[in-house]
């Protein structure tokens, strides 16, 4: 499949996803998260992937960005809403309805008129807490755009649902975004942890950003753990959460229902050959 289509190729594309959602070839991974310093299991973020006849498991890099540009991309998120609220669904069923469970959302789907009304409805048809549910705000914020999107990620947090900045950190315009936009969680970038501890200045960044947001009340979550010495840093720093290939890679459905089966505690994810396979 062409990872950069031309646009006479990106109708054929189209066609092709179409039928993919039809035929059931998408589906999730999740990645666990954990809060620390307790070091236990609080949430997933959930991944979506081809299952593409011939080319393999596709990850979203090679699909999501036609997807966007296309007539499918309601049809997408609704998918992707309806996955995660039934997930979270059966985890509740299971017991494990503290979990939460993170989606990705483009700016221009999480400013749709109707995501506030399809939110309530799915927590309505699976009697879930909206809280357990994060969108996540991926993709460019034009400025231009700013006031437009305010008002819709007040839209979505007014039914409870919380919504997250991907990214943060990564471009000029972070601390803009962070004054002006109403999130709840800020996900630093894999980027900003990448020379941690090691790097002097690149730790007083992080540290400096993480206790800006939480002053600010916004939650915290560290992606891109990936060493030992990330993930001991990690747990010095106060009420965050992390995630990494470190702690685990994304996980199919079925080992997600046998890790948070293992215990009660749901203690911090192993390095184990489970782990480090899943695709």
């Amino acid at each position: 499949m062409d990872i950069n289509p031309e646009p006479a190729s990106a109708s054929h594309i189209v066609a092709d996803m179409e039928r993919a959602l039809a035929r059931g070839e998408f589906f999730f991974l999740y990645q666990p998260r954990v809060l620390l310093p307790e070091a236990q299991i609080c949430g997933f973020e959930a991944l979506m992937r081809w299952r593409h006849p011939s080319d393999g498991v596709l990850e979203p890099s090679r699909f999501i960005s036609v997807v966007e540009d296309s007539r499918l991309a309601g049809a997408f998120t609704d998918f992707l809403l309806a996955g995660a609220s039934a997930t979270l669904a059966q985890w509740k069923a299971r017991g494990h309805d503290f979990l939460t469970l993170a989606v990705n959302l483009s700016v221009s789907e999480l400013s749709r008129p109707d995501l506030p009304s399809r939110l309530n409805q799915l927590l309505l048809d699976h009697q879930l807490a909206a809280d357990r549910l994060t969108i996540e705000l991926t993709g460019v914020v034009e400025p231009a755009r700013l006031n437009f999107l305010e008002n819709a990620i007040n839209a979505v947090r007014a039914t409870g649902v919380r919504v997250a900045l991907d990214n943060f950190g990564a471009g000029f315009a972070s601390l803009t975004l962070l004054h002006q936009l109403p999130v709840d969680i800020l996900k630093m970038d894999r980027s900003l942890i990448r020379d941690v501890p090691d790097h002097g200045e690149a730790r007083c960044i992080l540290e400096t950003l993480v206790r800006l947001g939480q002053r600010l009340g916004k939650h915290i979550v560290l992606e891109g753990v990936e060493t030992e010495s990330q993930y001991q840093w990690a747990r010095e720093q106060p009420h965050v959460e992390c995630q990494g290939f470190y702690l685990s890679k994304p996980l199919s459905g079925d080992r997600v229902e046998a890790l948070i089966g293992q215990s009660q505690g749901l203690g911090l994810v192993k390095r184990s050959s489970q782990s480090r396979d899943a695709t």
